[in-house]
């Protein structure tokens, strides 16, 4: 059984676009080719896979029809459109058919393959001829072998054939004797194609140096970078050690995908090259970025951060809810609305106030950790700048919390005043689109209340962000989604009590007391429920007039149901009332024929069920 090899040749990609290819060839290949790749060949040149042992014909397909009581009227028509005769057709499950015998592998490849290079599909991608495909970069070249043959493939515009090419800069045009022998001729011409050779390349050099660290991820990305990577050590002038060390860090991570080694050292991978003279070249780029943000550091220190602060007025925060400053006068305020004390006031106060330094422009995502350098240099308390340092976690789902008392107020009134203000504006997330980061947000609020122990009452939020908010609760508790529906409609004061409360009825659901306080609340939402407005304004005590009714609006009125309390202990007294309901309603009409009856009867049964809201909308657990 032959194999296939199927290299498609770009310019440079983006280490995204490879990432992105990388999780689509496998199923493309399985799709078109009915195969499992055997190896995965993604570069910044090349895109591909091998898959061997391919069957030299296609399957026969079963072709259905009609069904076999309509062959009169339908097998004739259906027979000439498959260029078959009707006498061919046979019945299969009580269908009309015909089996259509498979095709050559060679036959079918040309087409196959072209819906393979077609089906890649990246977040950005372009076109560069009239062919009408799309790829993240211009195709340049496509080789295609079955075994040691070539197969054409239908993309008139781009050449297919056995010609691949190796390193850009150290060699050229190569000819793939066969498939197998594809990773052995790129290696030769200084390629590496497979991903993971290429990373264990890297990371072996890198063991090698010792003292290499990657916080930001870099070695994802520079795999995809280098198809003969050598990983090389340069230095920087020590006097730019004075930086913040995350300033270096950054500037060495984000800035140019270089690892750390400690002091005024770093690694970084090379794509061929003479050593010495790749070395200096980055060890100038890399020099010159942290002169400038050195020079940035000494002009912000010399401002100060209270006269950042003052700067603040200058600086729109979102179009619509005012600047900065506006914001920061929201953020103190939230803070002492949250029960902060003289630190977190202090530190919601200067918060923002690295929005006007220069070395927040050239490192957007230092913002509070510069921030807080300037605190440390203007001789505030360590409390206070940890508070600023960490205000913007959590910035993911499973990010970790801040770690103090204040950063934690600071960080969950950030997240309130900016869902309040894109609220009110109308900027609700729409499908995919969430331009101010409003989701991340709401998952910081839930994540706070809940691991991080911050009570934040649900007041603070504006109807519609408290909603989003506390949506947020489905997915991030392990509790059924319709536990946290039912926790929400209860009167519970702030958002880390709706998750324990969820928590909580998660956890009796099934016990006796549940059950018969859900049945008590049931019925009574289901007769009143739906006749609201039929109800009386307020009982009145003269219009009962059965003792079932006088017995149930005697112990409804001396029900009390904390929401913030013993959920047990509440189901348990909602789960008395059990046996009054059953007596109520076996004797007494609830829709009887008097209105005035009526309509007392409804009310008191809205009142039973508005008092057992204090467990909250049960009618959204199914049972």
């Amino acid at each position: 059984m032959p194999s296939l090899l199927l290299e498609i040749g770009c310019e440079e990609l983006p280490a995204a676009a490879c990432r992105e290819a990388e999780r689509q060839l496998p199923a493309l290949a399985r799709e078109h080719l009915g195969a499992e790749p055997a190896e995965l060949y993604v570069g910044p040149r090349r895109l591909g896979f091998l898959v061997r042992e391919l069957p030299e014909r296609t399957p026969d397909e079963w072709i259905k029809g009609p069904p076999q009581a309509l062959r009169e009227r339908a097998a004739d028509g259906f027979a000439r459109r498959h260029g078959v005769s009707a006498e061919q057709l046979t019945v299969r499950d009580g269908f009309l058919g015909f089996e259509r015998p498979g095709r050559a592998l060679r036959e079918v490849l040309p087409d196959r393959l072209a819906a393979v290079v077609r089906g890649v599909e990246f977040a950005k991608s372009m076109r560069w001829d009239e062919s009408g495909l799309r790829f993240a970069r211009p195709v340049r070249w496509l080789c295609a072998l079955l075994d040691a043959e070539p197969v054409p493939v239908a993309l008139e515009t781009i050449p297919a054939g056995r010609t691949s090419f190796g390193h850009r800069f150290a060699s050229g045009r190569v000819e793939v004797a066969a498939a197998e022998a594809y990773v052995g001729t790129l290696r030769e011409a200084l390629v590496e194609p497979i991903v993971e050779e290429r990373r264990a390349r890297i990371v072996a050099a890198l063991d090698a140096i010792g003292g290499w660290s990657d916080p930001g991820g870099a070695l994802e990305e520079v795999v995809h970078l280098a198809e003969n990577p050598a990983v090389l050590v340069g230095e920087f002038d020590e006097t730019l050690l004075r930086l913040p060390e995350r300033v270096v860090v950054t500037a060495m991570q984000s800035h140019q995908r270089y690892f750390p080694l400690g002091g005024n050292r770093f690694a970084f991978v090379a794509n061929g090259g003479d050593p010495d003279v790749v070395r200096a070249g980055n060890e100038n780029v890399l020099e010159n970025r942290l002169e400038d943000a050195d020079f940035t550091f000494e002009r912000d220190l010399a401002v100060g951060i209270d006269a950042l602060a003052e700067r603040l007025g200058a600086i729109t925060f979102l179009a619509g809810a005012g600047s900065f400053a506006d914001k920061t006068e929201r953020l103190v305020r939230l803070v002492d609305e949250l029960g902060g004390d003289e630190t977190a006031r202090e530190a919601a106060r200067l918060a923002k106030a690295d929005q006007a330094a220069e070395l927040v422009r050239e490192f957007p995502e230092l913002e509070g950790h510069i921030g807080a350098q300037y605190a440390r240099a203007a001789g505030y308390a360590e409390p206070i700048c940890a508070a600023i340092d960490e205000h913007y976690l959590p910035d993911s789902a499973d990010a970790p919390l801040p770690a103090t008392p204040a950063g934690r107020l600071v960080a969950v009134a950030d997240r309130i005043d900016l869902l309040n203000v894109a609220f009110r504006l109308g900027r609700r997330p729409t499908g995919s689109r969430d331009p101010f980061g409003l989701r991340r947000a709401a998952i910081g609020v839930c994540r706070l209340a809940t691991e991080g122990g911050v009570v934040v009452p649900r007041s603070l939020l504006v109807p519609d962000a408290r909603d989003f908010v506390e949506e947020r609760f489905e997915a991030l508790l392990r509790v059924p989604v319709e536990f946290v529906r039912a926790a929400r409609a209860a009167p519970a004061a702030d958002a880390g009590a709706v998750a324990r409360h969820a928590e909580a009825l998660a956890d009796a659901a099934g016990s006796d007391v549940f059950a018969a306080a859900y049945e008590v609340h049931d019925r009574a939402h289901r007769i009143a429920g739906r006749r609201e407005a039929e109800a009386a304004a307020e009982l009145d005590p003269a219009l009962l007039r059965d003792d079932a009714e006088r017995a149930l609006a005697e112990r409804v009125g001396s029900l009390s149901l904390r929401p913030d309390g013993d959920v047990r202990a509440s189901l348990a007294e909602a789960a008395t009332l059990a046996p009054l309901v059953e007596r109520f309603f076996d004797e007494v009409l609830v829709l009887a024929d008097d209105p005035a009856l009526r309509a007392n009867r409804l009310r008191l049964l809205l009142e039973l069920r508005d008092k057992l809201r204090a467990l909250g909308d049960l009618s959204q657990i199914p049972v």
